[in-house]
């Protein structure tokens, strides 16, 4: 999406938004990612205020980059995060936000602290928190959200600010606290509807997320040790053989297709098990444990039927 360039750089190296510079080649500002020379269309009364490359080259890549330094700028600014507060995700002020804070191996998009404890936060645009980043921030413990304005067109500041301060594009991607409760009341409500599948030689005959596949059976011994704690399904005992498991419900199924669909950034695909599990476990796109956990809450709420499946042969 090829959004205004309503944010540049000027010549020091400082934010600046269009509507607080000179009009035309006097606004002394280039652009964030390609450090082209900018041109400011800021005094007409009919187009949008805008920046524009004086080459005249006016990429995605550029106009991608220059709402990621806005929508960082809009959060300093204001200096209110989002924060778990009671086990709910709200708006809350901080007394400083910092940008690109170096914490070794990670360098969070901002940063705060909200009564003694580390935030980070994600502005996504064009590239969403992947496997790789959600790993570190996972090692951290660090608490982290992601802001999404991937799917918006802006026109002013103001409408940057709106989206990024409504609580719909707001993504939780970890928190420590909230994970620990939500894996409890997730491995709770399981042993409450779900049934043990022994494993036997390493395989669970009929899986639901039809992992490592061979015909319907899962083989946990080539798979990663964390997949059942992230499916939304089962997870394996630890002292036990067998995995306990809820996916025999097609009514948790399907309603579990239909609550992730809306999460996917392309809302226009038809999502069948496969393919969410593709998406949420392969480098594509990941679920966290904190969305894993909102996924329960709203799971717990809902009144299904519960079937009881007669007893595995061995």
């Amino acid at each position: 999406m090829n959004h205004y360039i309503l944010q540049a750089l000027t010549l020091d190296g400082k934010s600046a938004y269009i509507e607080d510079v000179p009009n035309g080649k006097n606004c002394g500002c280039v652009c964030a990612e390609c450090k082209g020379a900018l041109v400011a269309k800021n005094k007409g009364t009919i187009k949008i205020h805008h920046f524009a490359h004086a080459s005249g080259n006016d990429s995605i890549k550029c106009s991608q980059t220059a709402l990621h330094l806005l929508a960082k700028q809009i959060v300093m600014e204001e200096k209110r995060i989002p924060a778990f507060r009671e086990g709910k995700i709200e708006f809350v002020q901080v007394n400083t936000v910092e940008a690109e804070k170096n914490l070794g191996d990670i360098i969070p998009d901002l940063y705060a602290e909200y009564e003694g404890k580390p935030i980070a936060i994600e502005i996504f645009v064009s590239h969403a928190v992947d496997e790789k980043k959600f790993a570190k921030i996972q090692s951290h413990k660090l608490t982290t959200f992601e802001i999404n304005l991937s799917a918006l067109l802006f026109e002013t500041k103001d409408e940057v600010r709106k989206a990024i301060f409504d609580i719909k594009n707001i993504r939780p991607i970890y928190d420590e606290d909230f994970t620990e409760k939500a894996i409890a009341d997730k491995k709770q409500f399981i042993d409450k509807n779900g049934i043990n599948k022994p494993v036997i030689g390493g395989i669970v005959r009929d899986c639901p997320m039809n992992i490592k596949l061979h015909g319907r059976n899962a083989y946990l011994d080539s798979i990663q040790q964390s997949v059942c704690e992230l499916c939304p399904f089962g997870y394996k005992k630890s002292d036990a053989n067998c995995v306990h498991c809820v996916g025999h419900q097609r009514q948790f199924v399907d309603f579990s297709m239909r609550l992730f669909q809306t999460r996917l950034i392309n809302p226009n695909i038809t999502i069948t098990t496969d393919y969410w599990w593709q998406l949420n476990i392969s480098k594509n796109m990941v679920v966290s444990l904190s969305e894993l956990a909102e996924f329960f809450t709203l799971l717990t709420k809902q009144k299904f039927t519960v079937i009881k499946q007669k007893k595995q042969r061995q």
